[in-house]
């Protein structure tokens, strides 16, 4: 046992003490890079990234706008439950129909990415989940809602692991943990815009014969179907289709720092549909136990992401007696502060190309926070831990994510263990929606249960954090030692 522990405590201690110099090959970083390595990252990053955020702001507003419509203008009774006549099983019905379609569609959408045009597939996605949204604002009866939730579902599936696979056609293994951070950033700077954005929405209130919710939903289907159709010329294709954004020498220094050789494929062949290759490696990276370590490792974060997501409004009414632009300025704080802890953690984690140490300490600070949130006492002691949560709980969701992409090889291997993994993490946000918060009556008003059970599962986060790490170094031993391991005969090193 205790040599065990030794070997922990050594394998973390040589991950802190490694230099800021990398190799070509794509674990290791004893090369520095180039100035044309970092003019092309600058030109990459300020095209992509700040692009593919916008995107993702925009999905995670659209998805979350529901929280705020339920209860925007309550005092009014002008919420979208009050004015629609929806109860709160028929809300939880309605919010767990888009992760049924979710789950279904993400594989498929995502092998379909690796066959055509990434940035198309990606502009398709957002027109449709647009217009869905934007229906949303003319539902009367409760089956309205659960059409539309369901279709955007369907609409909206393959958009997060498929940024996450179209981000690893760009850069190294070891620059994406940072890059899809800041893509995430979107998530709690949508929370914290959200609450801005309703609580001003909410003085708009019957104002052209629609209450506030409606014009929550107009207003973002808008906004999504505009960024979504400038997609279509703005955010560049694979980078060797990418002749007007890339010099010729761009585009085969991306290949070179890719590892990348010259496809040379046909058009025909590239746009093919999905068919027995994509089959067969469906069924590989099904019956790869890492995988499904890395679904219950993003399946916990995701169970607890989701709950703020939805819940974080309620979570804010029910700790003290607020009026709801009250809620919706006091739970900017929370998103703000877990927007930080992503950027600062996820950096942090390609500087250091360490995964797992990351991980389980997000997942043990969500934990904390949750206990605090719990079983404090003063609103203010709760509040505090409301921020811990956000804080820990944020950072693990692209961590996970960029771990499942650095552990494949290939293309389709990567769209597919992500799109698994991403489809069967979505699980956790169904159980989150009818069983925990609003879909556990009991549980009110402290949701001490909910709470803790979002608590517990970040710590089955960090035991498969561990797991994986051990196992991963295990494997890297075997490469050092000039062997190849996995279904693809990998013979470069894992990130830890």
């Amino acid at each position: 046992m205790s040599s065990k522990a030794n070997s922990i405590i050594s394998s973390f201690q040589e991950v802190l003490s490694r230099t800021s110099s990398r190799s070509e090959d794509q674990g290791s970083r004893s090369q520095a890079i180039s100035p044309r390595e970092k003019k092309l990252l600058r030109k990459l990053d300020w095209r992509i990234v700040p692009w593919i955020f916008i995107l993702y702001f925009l999905s995670v507003e659209d998805r979350a706008n529901v929280g705020y419509a339920m209860t925007m203008n309550k005092q009014a009774g002008h919420t979208m439950a009050q004015t629609v006549g929806l109860d709160s099983s028929q809300n939880n019905i309605g919010l767990g129909l888009f992760y049924v379609a979710y789950i279904i569609f993400e594989v498929p959408s995502n092998l379909i990415m690796t066959h055509v045009n990434p940035a198309f597939w990606i502009a398709r996605i957002m027109i449709t989940w647009s217009i869905v949204t934007g229906c949303l604002a003319a539902i009367t009866k409760p089956w309205h809602f659960y059409l539309l939730r369901f279709l955007l579902g369907v609409f909206e599936a393959g958009f997060w692991p498929g940024i996450t696979y179209y981000t690893t056609l760009w850069y190294r293994p070891n620059e994406i943990s940072s890059r899809i951070g800041v893509t995430y950033l979107a998530g709690p700077a949508s929370g914290a815009f959200g609450g801005l954005i309703s609580a001003a929405i909410q003085l708009i209130d019957t104002k052209g014969g629609l209450y506030g919710w409606q014009w929550l939903f107009v207003i973002s289907g808008i906004l999504s179907v505009i960024f979504g159709v400038a997609t279509i010329w703005y955010l560049p294709s694979k980078p060797e289709a990418s002749t007007k954004f890339l010099d010729e020498e761009e585009r085969a220094l991306i290949r070179r720092r890719l590892g990348m050789v010259p496809q040379g494929l046909p058009q025909e062949t590239e746009t093919r549909l999905p068919a027995k290759g994509d089959l067969h490696q469906i069924f590989v990276q099904l019956t790869d136990y890492k995988v499904w370590l890395f679904c219950v490792l993003y399946f916990t974060p995701v169970m607890a992401a989701t709950s703020l997501g939805y819940f974080l409004p309620r979570i804010v009414q029910e700790i003290g007696t607020y009026t709801s632009i009250q809620v919706s300025l006091m739970s900017i704080p929370p998103y703000v502060f877990g927007g930080i802890m992503v950027y600062i953690i996820t950096r942090l984690s390609d500087r250091y190309e360490d995964r797992g140490w990351f991980i389980i300490g997000t997942s043990l600070a969500s934990f904390v926070g949750f206990t605090i949130l719990s079983f404090g006492g003063p609103v203010g002691l709760r509040y505090f831990g409301l921020m811990i949560v956000a804080g820990g709980t944020y950072p693990t969701v692209p961590l996970s994510m960029a771990w499942t992409a650095n552990s494949k090889e290939g293309a389709t291997a990567v769209a597919t263990a992500t799109g698994i993994v991403s489809s069967i993490a979505n699980f956790g946000a169904l159980v989150c929606t009818f069983a925990l918060y609003s879909g556990w009556p009991a549980d009110a008003p402290r949701y001490v249960g909910s709470n803790m059970i979002n608590g517990g599962a970040m710590l089955v986060a960090a035991v498969c954090a561990l797991i994986l790490k051990l196992k991963f170094t295990s494997l890297n031993k075997v490469i050092d030692a000039g062997g190849k391991v996995g279904s693809g005969g990998r013979d470069f090193k894992y990130l830890l």
